[in-house]
């Protein structure tokens, strides 16, 4: 009996696809794409639809915005709006935010995504970062961010606390008895009288007790501080990793951490990235990736890592590797998914990948890349994959929902229907 696996579609709402052939149907400023976005994969049925944010054009790649502006790069709208916009057109598909510890406070970030989880009826999840951008810090008016681990002692306690204002409300506490008047029952309303090193707030929350009780909480922590950071908080981790052996020392590693925890070491979905290319035939499907790779614009990869670890890398020689001393204050987990992978691998091959949007190369027709995923999770401790690409190009959106999913349903890989209503019966269903 094949193992029951998970998808989600990810990528950032914004400019990034403006010059795919697929940019002249919709206007990435416009909700007619996401809602149909929405609409493509919940007719796939995958799990949801994750977000990413950068809330700042970056200026690490030549010490300026102009390269990220010329290229349409890192030009991000607002996940938020977009996902409630994406939740009223849709009944089932999970629907999460990457938003930040680092630039949010506490309260609103706890409001509006419990806002979001009644407005969807209990799908949302959020993709917890502590940001890497001394940019990003510098339009929420801070001069910079904490450094690396500092951050992650920060998110701990923000947690702590926004779990705390999702549950001032009891599940039963709101009553709407119209022929006594009562709303809700006070004694089932309290403050949380929240005081940390780091935050303060009174409570309760304006917003009462949500559909999930709280979000589906997503990582992306790859680092050893940013593990120990899922391990504590997690119900889902997504992880770029160029190699099944990667996958599978990452996940290993990670549930003999939860349970050294204490907890189950299921209790955490783990999805790896991957952007099959397909195509009718084995010879066409290759062609196509020769064709990707020729076409992808590897100064774009180079100054997207750059934004990520924090570091010009346009300074560094291109056909060396990455150095693995490097003192990186961003997302060490970007560093490492190529320092640990092929030793050898050139910061020009490193770049190259990047512009493709490339981690695990899988590349055949449908049926052989349902062969490779099923093995892939098999072997490297799976429970799903994301599909990472730019998140406007609904071309290859239909690609994936028409061709790849209906193999892989037939197969027994993937869901033919969902379990519950939320987003988290969903995703522990198997």
């Amino acid at each position: 009996m094949p193992k029951m696996l998970h998808f989600a579609w990810f990528g950032a709402p914004g400019a990034h696809y403006w010059n795919l052939p697929s940019s002249r149907l919709y206007d990435w400023k416009r909700g007619e794409l996401y809602m149909d976005i929405a609409r493509l994969a919940e007719r796939a049925f995958l799990d949801m639809v994750l977000f990413a944010d950068i809330p700042a054009i970056p200026a690490t790649y030549g010490n300026s915005n102009d390269h990220y502006v010329k290229h349409g790069l890192e030009v991000h709208l607002d996940p938020a709006p977009i996902l409630a916009m994406m939740g009223g057109a849709t009944r089932h598909i999970g629907l999460g935010a990457t938003l930040s510890t680092s630039l949010y406070p506490p309260f609103l970030l706890a409001r509006m995504m419990g806002t979001l989880d009644h407005l969807t009826g209990g799908r949302s999840a959020w993709n917890v970062v502590t940001s890497a951008s001394p940019t990003a810090a510098q339009n929420y008016g801070q001069d910079d961010l904490p450094e690396h681990d500092t951050r992650y002692d920060i998110a701990d306690e923000y947690l702590d606390l926004v779990r705390k204002l999702w549950n001032s409300w009891a599940p039963d506490a709101v009553l709407e008895d119209q022929e006594r008047n009562v709303f809700a029952d006070p004694a089932k309303v309290r403050p949380v009288h929240f005081e940390g090193k780091y935050f303060r707030s009174r409570g309760p929350l304006t917003v009462p007790s949500l559909p999930q009780r709280e979000p589906v909480i997503i990582m992306a922590g790859t680092s050893p501080r940013g593990q120990r950071f899922a391990v504590t908080n997690a119900d889902m981790v997504i992880a770029h990793k160029n190699s099944v052996a990667d996958m599978k020392t990452y996940s290993t590693k990670l549930r003999a951490q939860l349970a050294a925890a204490g907890r189950d070491p299921r209790s955490v979905k783990i999805f790896f990235s991957i952007k099959p290319v397909m195509g009718d035939t084995e010879a066409m499907a290759k062609e196509r990736w020769a064709l990707n790779h020729d076409q992808a614009d590897a100064e774009s990869g180079l100054s997207y890592i750059s934004a990520m670890i924090g570091i010009d890398l346009a300074k560094l020689d291109q056909d060396k590797p990455l150095p693995p001393d490097l003192k990186v204050q961003g997302m060490i987990g970007k560093l490492l998914q190529y320092t640990e992978a092929k030793k050898d691998m050139t910061l020009r091959e490193i770049a190259k990948n990047e512009g493709m949007h490339e981690t695990f190369p899988i590349c055949g027709t449908p049926e052989q890349v349902a062969d490779i995923i099923e093995q892939t999770a098999e072997e490297g401790g799976a429970d799903g994959f994301h599909f990472r690409t730019k998140v406007g190009d609904i071309a290859y959106l239909t690609e994936i929902a028409t061709k790849l999913m209906p193999v892989l349903r037939k197969r027994g890989l993937a869901r033919d229907s969902y379990a519950g209503p939320t987003l988290r019966e969903n995703l522990f269903a198997f």
